[in-house]
Formats: C-alpha cells, structure tokens, sequence
C-alpha cells in the first residue's frame, strides 16, 4: 500500500520491497483458498502430470519429493504474515509523517484531506463496483446492496457483516481508524508536554502500553470469541478490528519515534547479517511450526511477527536484504494498494473457468491479472486523484 509520495524528507526505499513481499504473501493466501490449492500438486493437473512423467522419461527425475515439498509450503501460507507487514510499515511511515510535520490543530484536517485522496476515490470505486456486481449476479436485491455500500463506504464493515466480495477490506477499515486517531494522540501528547524530549518518550510510553493492550484484548477475543464490551468494539469476527490489530501498527509507530537514534547507527553489513538471519528464523518459526489456524494464533505467535518484521528492517536498512533493490520488487510493492483492492473481485472471475482451463493456467493467470490490474488502477485512478490532491491540499 504504497505512500512513497507522502515521504518528502525520509523515504527507505526497501519498503517498497517489503510492501511487494506482503502483498506476494496476501496474493498466494487468498489464491490458495480461492482455487484450494492445498490439493494441486496430488491431483491429476494435467501440466505438472506431463512435466512429472518428462522428467522422469527423459532425464530419470522422480519429482515426487520436490511436489510434495512444494504442497507443504503452499498449504503453510498465511496471509496475516503480510497483513503484519503492511501494519509496521503503515505505523512508521504516518507517524513520522505526522512528526516532520509538527502537527498542530491547524493542520490536522490538512493531513486527513490527503489521506482522503489518497485511499478513498479507489477504495470507493471498488466498493461500487464489487456490490453491483453481487447485485447482478443476482444474490442481493437493490435495496440491501445500498445499505450494504453505505457501511463499507463509512468503514464500519468490521462491525457488521462484510460482504461476500470485500472481506479482504477490513484491513483497510484499521487503517483508516489508525490515520484518524494518529494525530488526535500525537496532538494531545503535545498540547500535553512543552518539550520535544518528553513528547517522544510519552508517545513511546504509549507504544508500548497500546502493543500490550493490544495483545491482551486480542488474546481474550480470540480465546473467549466475543468481544471485550459492547459496540463500537464488538464484531462478528473481532480479530479484525484495530483493537486486536494495534500490536504492529503501534510497534511501526515504535521504530518512527525511535529513529533519531537508530538512523545515526553506522550501517554496517555483520549487523545487517545478525538481524536478518534473525528475522528469517522468526518468520520460518511462525511459517512452518505455529498453527495460526486462519487469524488465531496465541500471543506470541503475533508478536513473533511483527518482531520478525522489524529485525529484516534493520537487516535491509543496513544493507542485507534478499529482495530490497529488485527493481520489479519496488515496482510491485508501489501497486500494492491497487492490486490490494482489486484482487478478490479478479479470484471471482477466474473462478468461472474452473474446469475450463489447467488449474496451472488459473492460477498463473489470477497472480498475473491481479498484478496488471492493481497497477492499472495505480497508474491511472489513484494518480489521476493524487495530482489533485497535490493541486487541492498541498504538502505543507
């Protein structure tokens, strides 16, 4: 979900690559439960059959171990992992936006004019779309889909029933409600404290004691499946509600207040290698030994994530990282908001070919098709909107 264009003064480019990696990992989730792949590489897909036997014939290959292998890791994946990364990135790159900025009460509603067209002209097109689509298919009638539109479109679907097209958006319903009350805490701490230094480590403070909360409540919702009180907080499915999210976010917003100091480390490659390897032993922990079982996963197991997540930024930010200069990396994770948005409604259309074409041929062309449209709408809707935004609401 790229907002390289709102970090004017300090930008990391090997968040784009993290952005990419995220959206690879939410991408092959939701492929893996769209298509069941969980079973492709034991039934009789008619490619890999043909390749499995060549291999064989030809060469006296037996792939059977490597097919297997490659099951296993397919049946492992966990989209949440990549939703993890989206949330520290998303927690660094606001709150420092907000700081650079100094913000005041004046400038506020100027923040959330730009987040305004920076999400929601796409965010609304999609949502539009997608229930008219339901409309015509026939499984709901005007009347409901209006209504259906209306909570989306206000960003209350994860406190009602989400709709059948757009259950991946209720990652973008904590977003928001973490823009809106970003700079509403920033601008009490400083109303609150005079000096820099005290705004800093209250807002530290503050990190850490909203990661703890965080987990707590997660840790009850997920174990009891209820909500910890009443409305606004309760959800049918309350583990996608920011109060069960705010573990990484917080911890993103962690590394931003803390980077006067960790940005004047010397970068230094044995570092680099120490928090990397670090971050891939976390990350193959939580990707191979802990059963998530969807969005459940005990306490730690979050943790684990979101600490995985900020041991391979300090890898990459000192130079050791597997994909952060790709270039098609980069390019990626920039259309990762649009092919975020748009990839449930290309699942849905490929869908209908299911028995048509090779479960192979699917598969490649849903990846494929969800990438070129997300950066279709990248490159024409949201830049249309954010040269507006640049013309209307300029950066201060």
């Amino acid at each position: 979900m790229s907002q390289k264009e709102d970090v004017s003064k300090v930008y990391y480019p090997f968040l784009d690559s993290f952005r990419a990696i995220a959206i690879i990992m939410i991408l092959a989730h939701h492929i893996r439960r769209a298509f069941t792949l969980d079973y492709l590489f034991v039934s009789d897909a008619p490619i890999l059959k043909w390749i499995y036997y060549k291999s064989y014939e030809v060469f006296g290959i037996n792939l059977t171990a490597f097919y297997k292998g490659i099951q296993y890791v397919i049946s492992q994946l966990k989209g949440i992992l990549g939703v993890e990364i989206f949330l520290v990135i998303s927690g660094f790159l606001i709150t420092g936006i907000l700081l650079r900025e100094e913000i005041h009460t004046g400038n506020v509603m100027h923040f959330y004019e730009r987040r305004f067209f920076r999400i929601y002209p796409c965010y609304c097109l999609m949502v539009l779309v997608s229930v008219a689509i339901y409309v015509l298919q026939g499984h709901e009638g005007i009347t409901n889909a209006m209504l259906t539109a209306g909570y989306h479109l206000l960003f209350l679907q994860n406190y009602f029933t989400i709709h059948p097209l757009l259950t991946h958006t209720w990652t973008l319903v904590v977003f928001e409600q973490f823009y809106f009350f970003c700079p509403l805490v920033i601008l009490a701490v400083n109303g609150a404290f005079a000096q820099g230094h005290q705004r800093r480590k209250v807002m530290i403070g503050l990190c850490l004691l909203f990661i703890i909360l965080s987990l707590a409540v997660r840790t009850y919702c997920l174990k009891t499946g209820q909500p910890l009180i009443a409305w606004p907080l309760s959800s049918p499915t309350p583990y996608w509600t920011i109060t069960t999210n705010l573990g990484p976010i917080s911890f993103g917003c962690l590394l931003a207040l803390l980077e006067p100091y960790w940005s004047q480390w010397k970068k230094n490659k044995l570092w680099g290698t120490v928090f990397w390897l670090g971050g891939i032993a976390l990350f193959y922990n939580i990707y191979f030994d802990a059963d998530w079982s969807w969005y459940w996963g005990e306490w730690y197991e979050y943790v684990y994530g979101f600490l995985a997540v900020g041991l391979l930024f300090f890898g990459a930010y000192h130079g050791v990282s597997l994909f952060a200069r790709l270039k098609s990396f980069q390019w990626i994770g920039r259309c990762s908001f649009g092919i975020y948005l748009w990839h449930n409604l290309v699942l849905e259309f490929w869908k209908i070919w299911i028995g048509t074409f090779p479960p192979e041929i699917i598969i490649l062309g849903a990846f494929a098709t969800s990438v070129w449209v997300g950066a279709l709408s990248t490159n024409t809707i949201e830049r249309y909107f954010l040269n507006l935004r640049d013309k209307s609401v300029p950066e201060i």
